[in-house]
């Protein structure tokens, strides 16, 4: 039963902010970064069926609420560059030890990758789902009507720098979509894979029958649950010859 494992609220004050998260822990462990998408009603609750199937499987996670998402303050204006700077607070909640895993879905595709990229950050493993990739012109631009034009701009998201940066990744990197998407761009995915010349191991998994609205779908289509969090499961479990 997937429901035993219970989530552990925690906050995280990053100064401008205070961020709700919690911790999922499989043997007092949690490896794996869940960030939620951007869409005005996302947080982490949407995911939490996902994490507790994923702790099912023995992969403990720790999700957070970025600031003006879920439980957590809404006190500046967001942005992609503060919403990496959010997500890097919440990495540090990871366990040290062992390959570090990151989930990024729809917006967070694009924050994902930038974290992996960096050496520092010690992932081993990069799961995005439905993820986004944006213009590199957008990523310090508040949200708002500047941000939705420079998203409006066609193929603007090939400028993203995500594609020279998954070049550095080393690890394994699982890109999920979603046959029906009609927000995400399926190129997106295809070269992030292209890109991925240094990971140990790239895929692509397509989920049929479904849209960009991924966390609906996990409440609405029996057995979506297991077979995403088998996805995802295969992804972060593989023996791997990267040393973390």
């Amino acid at each position: 039963m997937t429901t035993m494992y219970a989530p552990k609220p925690f906050a995280i004050d990053t100064g401008a902010e205070v961020l709700a998260a919690d911790r999922l822990e499989v043997e007092g462990r949690a490896s794996c970064l869940v960030l939620h998408g951007g869409a005005a009603t996302s947080e982490r609750s949407h995911w939490l069926v996902l994490r507790q199937n994923l702790a099912s499987h023995g992969i403990g996670t720790i999700a957070v609420d970025f600031s003006g998402h879920g439980e957590s303050s809404a006190r500046t204006p967001n942005s992609l560059s503060k919403r990496y700077d959010e997500a890097i607070a919440a990495l540090q909640y990871l366990d040290e030890d062992g390959p570090r895993a990151v989930i990024g879905i729809s917006m967070s595709g694009e924050i994902a990758v930038r974290l992996a990229a960096a050496p520092s950050n010690r992932i081993g493993r990069l799961v995005t789902l439905v993820g986004a990739a944006y213009d590199s012109a957008a990523f310090d631009v508040p949200f708002g009507p500047a941000f939705s034009k420079i998203l409006r701009t066609p193929q603007s998201w090939r400028r993203s720098v995500v594609f020279e940066q998954i070049a550095l990744f080393p690890g394994r990197l699982t890109v999920v979509r979603a046959t029906e998407d009609t927000v995400i761009p399926a190129t997106i995915g295809e070269l992030l894979i292209a890109s991925a010349r240094r990971a140990e191991h790239a895929e692509i998994v397509d989920i049929l029958n479904t849209d960009h609205a991924l966390g609906l779908a996990l409440r609405a289509q029996p057995g979506l649950v297991d077979r995403l969090g088998n996805i995802i499961c295969r992804a972060i479990l593989a023996t791997s010859r990267i040393s973390n």
